[in-house]
């Protein structure tokens, strides 16, 4: 067990990998009456292509995270989640492109049966080709509501249009097809490969003495045997820098056009702490220029370029990254000419000196808030590890970021590659 202080900010952690692999992250928050349990693999929706450390290669249809996360909860003569009800806790999960997770949190005092319970369901998977083929139907059930919402059906159709051949062109739940295709036994292989104590993380938030949380989690792993851990990792694809589609119209019932410009930028080839800082450094510069913070940002309004439904979004991962903005327009062209425009004085304009400073003030704000909430403190802990710098490395970054590091970033955007993308009323033609 190793304790970590952080006296700035008035935090306590301890972190201690055990025997069988499984990292074990306890923040000690003794003030508090709420105790959030994170479960953790890095495993996502993008992780459905494999190669194992041998050379063997695992190819499974996409979407099967988000199905094996569906059948984590099915036990055999037992509900799960009726059991947590039971002891006072609430529990759930989800799948990320790149990371599933199941939690709880309880205001009980009692912490060991919870958490508990939580090892145990998610440390082991039994499952029949019946419930399999049962489960097809409610997760497409589940893609065909989310098809039909005009917001995610946006998003989900600029991943379409920008990427030719990596994962990210998935819905995180597949498609139809996929979901018909998964077979029991890629499910079982699938929770083989990811689900190893020595791929996952641990996080337990709350008032507990860390020492305490450790004792139950040791016990509970010391009762189990686990085969040997086979390495595994996402398979390189080869993605042309061009977007699938440059333009694309998709009719909907809807009465207000939704558009986004969605520009496909290169990789960021660096260590995850320099990629990390320099998604911070770019937010700062589009902030500046996209927010109330722009002079400008009000004639927008007034002159109907933007709504309140207008925001962006920036996300520079290891193998893809794109920059995005969406709007309620029913003038794409101009849109997309306010933002080329825009973007390009981003480019070149340095970010003043007060607007940095309140921007970093705002952004450690946030991330300090966090500390307030111990569900934050478990999911936020569990992301920063997987993504390689802790919430304090971030907040760090913050602290030391300069109008000279900001305008070095933005010189790694390369905006050549963009797709436009709309959800559009039935009636407009959409043959482009």
């Amino acid at each position: 067990m190793k304790t970590h202080i952080e006296p700035r900010y008035d935090e306590t952690y301890v972190t201690e990998t055990l025997d069988n692999g499984l990292r074990v992250i306890v923040w000690h928050k003794p003030l508090m009456r709420t105790t959030s349990c994170v479960f953790a693999t890095p495993y996502g929706a993008l992780d459905f292509d494999l190669t194992a450390e041998n050379g063997e290669r695992f190819h499974h249809p996409s979407g099967i995270a988000h199905f094996l996360e569906h059948k984590m909860f099915e036990k055999e003569g037992q509900d799960v989640m009726n059991e947590f009800s039971r002891m006072g806790a609430n529990v759930n999960a989800f799948t990320s492109y790149q990371e599933t997770m199941y939690y709880f949190s309880t205001s009980s005092e009692e912490i060991e049966a919870p958490l508990t319970l939580l090892l145990d369901f998610v440390q082991e998977l039994n499952i029949t080709d019946a419930s399999v083929e049962k489960e097809k139907g409610i997760i497409t059930q589940e893609l065909m509501m989310y098809l039909q919402m005009p917001d995610s059906r946006l998003y989900f159709e600029v991943f379409k249009a920008l990427y030719q051949n990596h994962p990210l062109k998935y819905d995180i739940g597949g498609s139809p097809t996929s979901v018909a295709n998964t077979t029991r036994q890629q499910l079982e292989e699938c929770y083989r490969l990811n689900y190893h104590p020595g791929r996952m993380l641990l996080v337990v938030a709350g008032p507990h003495e860390p020492s305490e949380v450790l004792n139950i989690i040791r016990k509970n792993q010391d009762s189990k045997q686990f085969a040997p851990l086979l390495k595994v990792g996402r398979t390189p694809i080869e993605e042309p820098q061009e977007p699938a589609k440059k333009k694309l119209l998709i009719p909907m019932e809807v009465t207000s056009e939704k558009t986004a410009v969605a520009f496909k930028l290169k990789p960021w080839v660096s260590t995850d702490h320099e990629r990390v800082h320099d998604e911070w450094a770019i937010r700062c510069a589009l902030e500046a220029h996209f927010s109330a913070m722009n002079p400008d940002y009000q004639k927008w309004i007034d002159e109907g370029l933007i709504n309140d439904y207008f925001d962006y979004e920036i996300d520079l991962q290891k193998d893809t990254a794109f920059l995005l903005f969406v709007n309620e327009t029913s003038d794409r062209s101009r849109f997309e000419s306010l933002i080329q425009e825009e973007l390009a004085r981003c480019l070149r304009t340095p970010i003043g000196f007060e607007a940095l400073n309140r921007l970093k003030k705002r952004y450690f704000g946030q991330a300090m808030r966090t500390f307030n909430s111990v569900e934050n403190i478990a999911i936020g802990a569990a992301r920063n590890d997987f993504n390689g710098v802790s919430v304090f490395e971030l907040l760090e970054i913050l602290d030391q970021l300069d109008q000279t590091q900001v305008m070095s970033a933005l010189q790694h955007l390369s905006l050549q590659h963009s797709a436009l993308v709309s959800i559009v009323p039935m009636h407009e033609k959409t043959a482009e």
